[in-house]
């Protein structure tokens, strides 16, 4: 039973650290930002509803706060 509660504290940890810093960096940084990482935008060619879709920088937000929420739990809480 104590294996079953200290892996849903880690589990809820990770849940709620990984929205909490997606949605922080989904909210600092400007779209154009993540943009920049796909060279999908920059083609002149590209249809223009993939100009404006925000699943790229969502991805990415969230990648980076799940990242950062493993790190934390890995050397702070553990």
């Amino acid at each position: 039973m104590a294996i079953y509660n200290t892996f849903m504290q880690a589990f809820f940890s990770l849940l709620l650290l990984t929205s909490a810093y997606g949605l922080f960096i989904l909210s600092v940084f400007p779209s154009r930002y993540f943009r920049k990482l796909s060279h999908i935008f920059h083609h002149k060619e590209s249809p223009e509803y993939t100009k404006v879709s925000l699943s790229g920088p969502i991805f990415f937000s969230f990648l980076i706060g799940y990242s950062l929420a493993a790190t934390m739990l890995y050397f702070f809480i553990f």
